[in-house]
């Protein structure tokens, strides 16, 4: 197979030991896998059942899309699971810009709490968005800003890659700088060689989902190598020489190779935006994600995907989805890479297909949170204003449910008879009952993050050295420096088996939590390799980067199980 994957980065949020030193030691990479990733607080629930009510806010269309203003308590209609609910209590709010009018206005039953704010988390997938969708988006964001947000309104900036890049703030100023801040961290994956495998093919072929897919490239790696079957004879000798299993094998090959870097950047895609919607169910207000992103392959990650929307339904976080890439053609087999007959009609066969799936997810995501998917259209800037932006007029509607019975119910909302309308509502909620008042994170160095203690129980000293981002921002590099010979390893197959865990935290002045990092090694050593590190030690790094200025740095480390934990704060200046 001739071509390699194309701009296989480094993972920027990779955990770095010293490779060299490990080499140099002998030590086989299968002994110590290493994975990090943004970190943020675990969330304290803050659910609505403690009053017995659901709220459920409505927004009322009409035929051209505005919102319908004027309807009344009776104009409504609640079934939940099939039941019919009465609307116990009801209010009607009116959306005014922050450079209009000083706050939203509320009448009914439920009066709006001004300190309770609304909270928009602007997610771009820096990782799946080619350099213009991602110009395109950071330019419909920042005119979003001047027209989209209403008084109260608290806005943060985050990456797929880097997690939290603004922390919530009302400030447009300082919200537009995090915009541009904003870089290319594309991990573009394909097979630029012959035959040319895009992550669409690679998930058909290795997931067995389109024999037309292997058929297609194998025939393109015959016409690129005649020879791979042990034939002398070329390519005009036969219009479809028969395939060999060299050849099969050879694309079942690096379909696999391909998807499995494209199932874990997917996932990698799926689980940070779980995590924005942990840290957001921390939030005492309203709470909707805008992820704006060119789509990514999903297929096989459900499992994943319901993980987030349950968590998200638990947390009534609402997510929105913008499609970066607009409007889009379709694209044919490279004429430059063997195209064939049969390649030419697998392309032509699979239309938009490939583009339409890397949709899916966000779609779902979008739909099942009760939140909005905006795409196939070029005006991002429309995408921004009508997702992110408060209709000119909506409803909240409360009931009383039944019991709370742990499980997930369905909700529809409709128009009484005589009014018409289109009526975008969330599709359910999990009827969980209340947490209790003050729930404490399951995992203990989860609490140590959230505390001020000193601990001294985990064999670790945490060097800390001052660094600079890829663009050119301060950055603080945490050496995190294992002493082997006190870890308590379990013997399992052979070797001495230990996992460990390292969190970073960035604090303000007032103790509010900026960024963070988490890394995880997962040790399986051998004898041999264990009385080396013995003599010289297991070191780790993780990188932490933010604006300039002077931060409390939270560090965290503990062994498997959180077994013993060490925990220490210092003040760091980034500069």
């Amino acid at each position: 197979m001739r071509g390699p994957i194309c701009r296989c980065l480094p993972a920027p949020l990779a955990l770095a030991a010293s490779a060299s030193l490990l080499a140099a030691q002998g030590i086989d990479p299968k002994e110590l896998g290493m994975s990090a990733g943004p970190y943020l607080p675990k969330p304290v629930y803050s659910v609505r059942t403690e009053t017995r009510l659901v709220d459920v806010g409505v927004v009322v269309r009409g035929s051209r899309g505005h919102a319908v203003s004027g309807l009344t308590k009776a104009d409504f209609q609640i079934h939940d699971n099939g039941k019919a609910r009465e609307v116990t209590a009801f209010s009607v709010y009116h959306f005014a810009p922050a450079a209009a009018a000083p706050a939203a206005r509320s009448t009914g039953a439920l009066v709006a709490d001004p300190e309770k704010p609304r909270f928009v988390g602007l997610v771009f997938d820096d990782l799946d968005m080619p350099a213009g969708d991602l110009v395109h988006a950071r330019t419909a964001a920042r005119r979003f800003l001047k027209s989209g947000m209403a008084a109260g309104d608290r806005v943060a900036v985050l990456t797929i890659s880097s997690g939290l890049v603004l922390p919530f703030t009302a400030d447009q100023a300082a919200i537009e700088q995090a915009i541009d801040k904003v870089v290319l961290r594309e991990r573009k994956l394909e097979l630029t060689g012959c035959p040319r495998l895009q992550p669409y093919d690679a998930y058909a072929i290795a997931n067995h989902t389109d024999p037309a897919a292997l058929d297609a490239k194998v025939d393109e790696l015959m016409a690129c190598e005649p020879g791979i079957c042990g034939s002398r004879s070329s390519r005009s000798s036969s219009a479809h020489p028969p395939p060999c299993a060299r050849a099969i094998d050879t694309v079942e090959t690096a379909a696999n190779v391909l998807w499995e870097q494209v199932r874990v950047q997917s996932r990698n895609t799926i689980l940070a935006v779980g995590n924005f919607v942990d840290a957001m169910a921390r939030m005492n207000g309203a709470r909707v994600i805008l992820l704006a992103s060119s789509g990514f392959v999903s297929g096989t990650l459900e499992s994943d995907e319901d993980d987030v929307v349950e968590r998200a339904l638990h947390a009534d976080v609402v997510i929105n989805s913008l499609d970066a890439k607009g409007l889009y053609t379709l694209d044919g087999p490279d004429e430059d890479r063997g195209a064939t007959a049969r390649s030419r009609i697998y392309a032509q066969g699979l239309g938009s297909r490939p583009k339409e799936s890397s949709n899916d997810a966000m779609a779902y995501l979008a739909e099942s949170t009760g939140g909005l998917f905006f795409h196939n259209s070029n005006d991002l800037e429309l995408g921004f204003r009508e997702l992110g932006m408060q209709p000119e007029t909506s409803y909240l509607l409360g009931y009383e449910p039944g019991p709370p019975d742990g499980k997930y119910h369905q909700l529809k909302v409709s128009l009484a008879s005589g009014r018409h309308g289109t009526v975008q509502a969330r599709k359910g909620y999990m009827a969980v009952a209340a947490p209790p008042e003050n729930p404490t994170p399951a995992r203990r160095i989860d609490r140590e993050v959230l505390g001020a203690g000193q601990l001294d129980e985990a064999p670790v000293k945490v060097v800390v050295r001052p660094d600079k981002l890829e663009n050119g921002n301060p950055a603080a590099r945490l050496s995190f420096q294992w002493d082997v010979t006190r870890l308590a390893f379990k013997l399992q197959d052979g070797a001495r088996s230990q996992q460990l865990h390292m969190v970073a935290a960035l604090l303000d002045r007032n103790g509010s939590f900026v960024t963070g990092r988490e890394g995880v090694a997962n040790l399986a050593l051998s004898e041999a390799s264990f009385a080396r590190l013995a003599q010289s030690g297991l070191s780790f790094a993780l990188r932490l980067g933010a604006p300039p200025g002077a931060y409390q740095l939270r560090l965290v480390a503990a062994d498997e199980g959180d077994a013993h934990v060490s925990a220490s704060t210092q003040t760091v200046e980034l500069k």
